[in-house]
């Protein structure tokens, strides 16, 4: 992501209103793009009037929340290792061989997404009247997954108008596919509406890439993703514990006092979950603001602490240790000012936009500050992958994922799981956040030290 946050960066520094809006539209396209397209089409669904129908809009919302959570934890792990891939080819100027090695991964990804989403609706839809729905929550599995690959690639290229494009008419076609289906078909035209609106978003999202980049033969695609896979596994284990600990607490809840549709298995916890994405959407700003200046700021200073290590004395070589730890600190504290304005801010909305949206205010509040410290983590863990301490990232995620689950089980074994909700999560963000930052800051000051130890031979934090 360091690519188009220093094209963003570019705007910024024009010091016009026009380059400053520009970059955060920009950034907010590339970092939140999935997040607005669902929550645009949610509303716009919203004001459909079948999905007034509480078992219609329970049936729908179930099944699109647990393809999204199926969806994520389940591409997750080679997601990681198909970025890292792709990266390194971009990085070696093969941007032919990356944008192919794209159409077979995101091909690879809506093959393998079928049969699991097959298996998963076989169990989760228990009315043999449910066939329809099942194929529309097959069909939105494997738009989702093409549609992460394709947004991945996608954050390289600078045609902006193209993704904004993209994500305008996907979100219209499913508003004008659920306006002809939804009547006849309920939820299960829904679904399909908006796998409709996740596929075309991710074709147009391949082709504007293959317009800017071009193809170019990619030999041996698949194999050497899987030599990639076993080089970098940690790095893949860090992202599927990543994307569990993110919906471990939502699983729980359901499963202790979830409600489902009538013919199916599609647990939710409809005010928690409500709460959760709309707290998520406040994560965008600190996002944008980490892709445009903490994450480009501590790729340069990194740069240079590579690029002296091999010619600079010892003491040099401390000092711009000691610069390199002081500039990620600052640029970490500023993304934290800015993401703890913007929470205050929504916080001081949030009765209004409970009463509006429909959900607990306590929760959320509870969940923009778990986001506070999710931004925190999520920053750490970038910096652990710039500093290939891949190891410390999975167990950063890994400790994220276990303090999530524990204090959920608790919380719902207590028998007070409503008063209790938000918690566990916030906990969870807090204690992971406090360890990767330790991880990355310790990192940083055996830098030199970790390069060397690689350069022997040795996979020191892979």
């Amino acid at each position: 992501m360091a690519g188009i946050g220093f094209e963003l960066r570019k705007l910024v520094e024009t010091r016009t209103i026009r380059g400053v809006l520009g970059a955060a539209f920009s950034g907010i396209l590339v970092v939140a793009g999935p997040w607005l397209l669902t929550a645009a089409s949610l509303a716009a669904a919203g004001r459909l009037p079948f999905l007034a129908e509480p078992g219609i809009a329970l049936a729908f919302t179930g099944a699109m929340v647990w393809a999204l959570a199926i969806s994520i934890c389940v591409s997750a792990a080679p997601l990681y290792i198909f970025v890292r891939f792709s990266a390194d080819l971009i990085y070696q100027g093969d941007k032919g061989e990356a944008v192919t090695l794209l159409l077979k991964y995101a091909g690879a990804s809506a093959l393998v997404s079928l049969p699991i989403g097959v298996v998963a609706a076989l169990f989760l839809i228990s009315s043999a009247k449910g066939i329809l729905l099942g194929l529309a929550f097959v069909l939105l599995l494997v738009a989702v997954n093409a549609l992460w690959a394709a947004m991945m690639t996608a954050t390289v290229i600078r045609k902006y108008g193209r993704i904004l494009a993209a994500y305008a008419l996907g979100m219209a076609l499913m508003y004008f596919l659920a306006r002809i289906l939804g009547p006849r078909l309920g939820a299960a035209g829904a679904l399909l509406a908006l796998a409709a609106g996740y596929a075309l978003t991710a074709v147009l999202l391949i082709a504007a890439t293959i317009e800017a980049l071009g193809t170019a033969p990619c030999p041996h695609a698949f194999r050497r993703l899987l030599e990639y896979a076993n080089k970098y596994r940690n790095l893949a284990l860090a992202g599927l514990l990543y994307a569990l600990a993110t919906w471990i607490d939502k699983f729980v809840l359901a499963a202790f006092g979830g409600v489902a549709a009538e013919g199916t298995r599609f647990l939710v916890n409809p005010g928690y979950d409500t709460a959760f994405y709309y707290a998520n959407l406040a994560l965008i700003p600190g996002l944008v603001f980490f892709t445009i200046v903490t994450e480009t700021e501590f790729n340069l200073d990194l740069k240079r602490l590579v690029a002296g290590l091999a010619h600079r004395r010892q003491p040099e070589i401390e000092s711009a240790k000691v610069r390199t730890i002081r500039g990620a600190a600052r640029s970490l504290t500023k993304q934290s000012a800015f993401q703890a304005a913007v929470a205050i801010g929504i916080l001081l909305l949030s009765p209004s936009l409970a009463l509006s949206l429909g959900f607990p205010a306590s929760v959320f509040a509870r969940l923009l500050a778990g986001g506070f410290f999710q931004l925190i983590l999520l920053s750490a863990l970038n910096m652990l992958f710039y500093l290939e301490l891949y190891r410390a990232a999975a167990l950063s995620a890994l400790v994220f994922a276990l303090v999530n689950l524990g204090f959920s089980l608790a919380a719902c074994l207590s028998g007070n799981a409503a008063a209790l909700q938000g918690w566990p999560y916030l906990s969870a963000c807090l204690v992971s956040a406090v360890l990767s930052l330790v991880f990355s800051f310790n990192g940083l000051r055996r830098f030199d030290r970790i390069v060397f130890l690689r350069a022997s031979g040795q996979k020191y934090g892979r």
